[in-house]
């Protein structure tokens, strides 16, 4: 990377880090109050009815924020048609779930999720609204301007659900929480953004853009109607208070196993498709990522699973208790959600986003075979098929990868392998502490110190990565 691509990656990252963990904080915060101040069924019923707000915004995405990014030098007229394009297509997907709420009610034989959705799904006019203004923030790495809207946004929006929950609004806090945070951006996004639409709409564009955007939006809604299946599942045939545990034992998981990863992958598409052309660059780049993410997020893991039968009840309270076994399962499978987007970025990066369509059928089409075993064997069952699908997925994204870069399966596995021994063994010790029966802080310290010194003794490239990477934004401050 040149200088001034490296600077301006430095900045990305620094920003983009703090909008994931600013805007995670918050969350986490404030999602530990409205535990207490809400019932597990209240978080059920917003799990509930979030595959349909999720497939929707992938629609409306439609995949062309990612063609827009991968597109060198995109022009006014793109932007323009794709912005009226995705109001359109928002109004028209509303419009849908309005009249299909009360058949999704029936379904699921609660009468008050008419109401929930068709207030809930506002938030899709809002996000067609905005898509093209955070799109040319991302692709011009303008990662602060992103991170104040975001961080602004969920403030506001976490101060009025806090506030309604604690008079008794009960559901509808976390369904207004959405609204605002979405109204918020899309007003702050328009005029940070300083960007208007021509008024034009060009079916060339839109046919350029679709013949790269068609794959990705293939790939992407499978991916999304797969990954909330879970939520009609347990939903269907368990309960909201089941669903309201997932969801809370999910949201926690996220917080190491997507968030952190996410902040890297975040920064790193741009610049995947600014090497491109540079294969032996680009493989070096996810090696690192690879192994940057690995030592960064498997410790945090192995430590959440071992005291989650601690954390959950301290942090949501004693009613909260049932969520800890899938929060556990979730955590394994974590390890391989905080790598599956390396690997597919740099696929699409490189503009080959049929081969990610093609494959996502088999992917996708494996999670749901797990799922559909594992209802059968519970709750359990049903995280374990989750976690058995994330491990399917990693392995597919590297083999796409060893395909169209040369960087083998076996080398991406390597590059990661003595972080993984490291933490395994650090692991094994720290259980060792808790089956002897003493306190679960000493087993977590004895899990950070033997973790630490192996790392450290057996000088994995890992932390010369890390070394690096702080070296360079210690070298930037310096210099500014």
């Amino acid at each position: 990377m040149s200088e001034s691509l490296g600077s301006k990656v430095l900045a990305g990252a620094a920003w983009a880090t703090v909008d994931r963990f600013g805007t995670m904080g918050i969350q986490f915060m404030v999602n530990l109050l409205l535990a207490r101040l809400l019932v597990p069924s209240d978080f059920g019923i917003v799990g509930m009815l979030s595959i349909f707000i999720a497939v929707s915004q992938t629609l409306i995405d439609c995949g062309f924020s990612s063609a827009l990014i991968q597109k060198k030098t995109p022009t006014q007229t793109d932007y323009s048609t794709i912005f009226y394009w995705n109001i359109a297509f928002s109004l028209f997907l509303y419009s849908v779930l309005f009249i299909l709420s009360p058949a999704v009610s029936r379904f699921y034989s609660m009468p008050q999720l008419t109401d929930v959705l068709r207030t809930t799904a506002l938030t899709l006019i809002t996000s067609g609204i905005i898509a093209i203004q955070r799109t040319r923030l991302q692709k011009s790495l303008a990662f602060r301007s992103i991170a104040i809207v975001n961080l602004s946004a969920y403030l506001i929006g976490s101060a009025i659900a806090l506030s309604m929950a604690y008079y008794g609004y009960g559901v509808w806090s976390l369904v207004i929480m959405q609204l605002v945070i979405s109204g918020v951006s899309a007003v702050a996004f328009l005029a940070v953004s300083k960007w208007y639409p021509s008024i034009c709409f060009s079916k060339r564009s839109f046919r350029e853009l679709f013949g790269f955007s068609g794959y990705i939006l293939s790939a992407n809604l499978l991916q999304t109607i797969c990954q909330n299946l879970q939520g009609i599942i347990i939903g269907k045939r368990f309960s909201a208070t089941q669903m309201g545990y997932f969801s809370q034992a999910y949201k926690l998981d996220q917080v190491t196993s997507y968030s952190i990863p996410q902040v890297i992958v975040q920064v790193m598409y741009p610049v995947y498709s600014s090497v491109q052309d540079d294969m032996a660059r680009l493989t070096e780049i996810i090696k690192m990522n690879l192994r940057v993410i690995t030592l960064i997020v498997l410790p945090f893991l192995s430590v959440l699973i071992l005291s989650a039968g601690y954390l959950i009840p301290f942090l949501y309270g004693d009613e909260w208790i049932p969520a800890v076994p899938y929060f556990r399962i979730l955590c394994v499978g974590g390890v391989f959600v905080s790598l599956q987007n390396i690997n597919f970025y740099a696929v699409a990066a490189l503009g080959k986003s049929r081969a990610l369509f093609k494959w996502s059928f088999y992917k996708w089409g494996f999670l749901i075979c797990a799922l559909i075993v594992g209802m059968n064997f519970g709750m359990n069952g049903i995280m374990w098929s989750m976690a058995v699908g994330n491990l399917n997925i990693f392995l597919v994204n590297a083999a796409l990868v060893s395909k169209f870069t040369g960087l083998t399966v076996r080398n991406q596995l390597s590059a990661i392998l003595p972080v993984w021994l490291s933490g395994i063994t650090a692991g094994v010790a720290a259980t060792l502490v808790v089956l002897s029966g003493i306190n679960i802080v000493l087993a977590v310290l004895v899990f950070a110190g033997v973790y630490i010194i192996i790392c450290f003794a057996c000088r994995l490239k890992a932390l010369q990565d890390m070394r690096m990477l702080a070296k360079r934004i210690f070298h930037r401050h310096a210099g500014s």
